[in-house]
């Protein structure tokens, strides 16, 4: 079961993620530029 505390950084963390990839389609990566971004990051950890 998941505890409020860790719950609410969970949503703070999703809310960074969405503005980091709204600001990156503002600057004009395509798509397909975040999705390899994001998996590059995810293969990094």
């Amino acid at each position: 079961m998941i505890n409020v505390k860790e719950h609410v950084q969970t949503d703070s963390l999703d809310l960074e993620w969405l503005e980091l990839i709204k600001e990156a389609k503002q600057i004009g990566l395509s798509s397909d530029e975040i999705q390899q971004f994001l998996q590059f990051c995810e293969a990094a950890k």
